[in-house]
């Protein structure tokens, strides 16, 4: 069983991707191809970040 604060970390991270258009399953592909953590964290910023331009609204998570 995972520790409270990594599973609300993952619970987190989880709902940043899928406010950046990225589904579960995504994030299990992307990291099964070999991209690091710390890449798909970067991904997810920039897909908020340019949300953000689009649609003028701020994005509800910090990933730093």
């Amino acid at each position: 069983m995972q520790p409270p604060v990594t599973t609300h970390s993952i619970e987190k991270l989880v709902l940043a991707a899928e406010q950046a258009g990225m589904s579960v399953e995504d994030m299990i592909r992307i990291l099964n191809a070999g991209i690091s953590v710390e890449s798909l964290l970067d991904l997810i910023e920039r897909r908020l970040q340019a949300s953000e331009a689009t649609t003028g609204r701020s994005s509800v998570f910090s990933l730093n």
